[in-house]
C-alpha cells in the first residue's frame, strides 16, 4: 500500500510539474518540470520515495515509441541530402564525449558507462531511458543532460546572433 501511496505521489508532482512548467513555456517543459516537481516532492517530504522497478521498462518502452512515432517519410529525403554534415556532426560529437568520458573516469572517478552515456549526444528523454537499461547512475546522466539542455538554451541566442556576424 505505501508504494502505491509513493507512486501516486511521485506521479502527482511530475504531473503538477511539467504542466506548469509547459503553461510557462519553459523549453523542455515537460520532462524539465516533471523532474523539478519530483525533486520539491521530494524535498518537502525529506522521504525516500522512488518509482517500483518494474516501471523502468514501461518508461523505456514509452520514450521508444515516441522517438519512433516522430520518423517521417521526410526525415529520410533530408537525411539523403544532408546525409554528410549529419554523419561528421555525429561522430565528432560521440569522438568528443568520448574522449570526455575518459577524462571524466580517470580524474573524477565516475565509472565508464555512467561517463560515456553522460557525455553521449542525444535527446536527454532518450539517453536517460537508455541509461535505466543499462545499469548506470540515471541521476547523473539526468544531471549532465539537463545542464546541457539549460546551457544550449541560455546560450544559443547569443552564439547564433555572434555567429551571423561572421557567417
Amino acid at each position: 500500500m505505501q508504494q502505491f501511496a509513493h507512486l501516486v505521489l511521485i506521479m502527482g508532482a511530475a504531473l503538477a510539474g511539467g504542466l506548469l512548467a509547459s503553461r510557462l513555456n519553459m523549453p523542455g517543459s515537460v520532462i524539465i518540470g516533471a523532474m523539478l516537481g519530483v525533486i520539491v516532492l521530494k524535498l518537502c517530504l525529506a522521504a525516500p520515495l522512488a518509482l517500483p522497478r518494474q516501471w523502468s521498462l514501461f518508461i523505456q518502452i514509452v520514450v521508444g515509441a515516441t522517438v519512433g512515432s516522430r520518423f517521417s517519410m521526410d526525415m529520410l529525403q533530408q537525411l539523403r541530402h544532408y546525409a554528410m554534415p549529419i554523419l561528421i556532426s555525429a561522430l565528432v560529437l560521440i569522438l568528443v564525449g568520448s574522449i570526455m568520458a575518459v577524462i571524466f573516469t580517470r580524474f573524477w572517478g565516475i565509472d565508464p558507462g555512467t561517463a560515456f552515456i553522460s557525455t553521449s549526444p542525444g535527446a536527454m528523454t532518450a539517453m536517460t531511458g537508455m541509461a535505466g537499461g543499462l545499469n548506470v547512475d540515471i541521476f547523473l546522466v539526468l544531471t549532465f543532460h539537463i545542464t546541457r539542455v539549460i546551457l544550449v538554451i541560455l546560450l544559443a541566442p547569443a552564439i547564433m546572433r555572434i555567429s551571423r556576424l561572421f557567417l
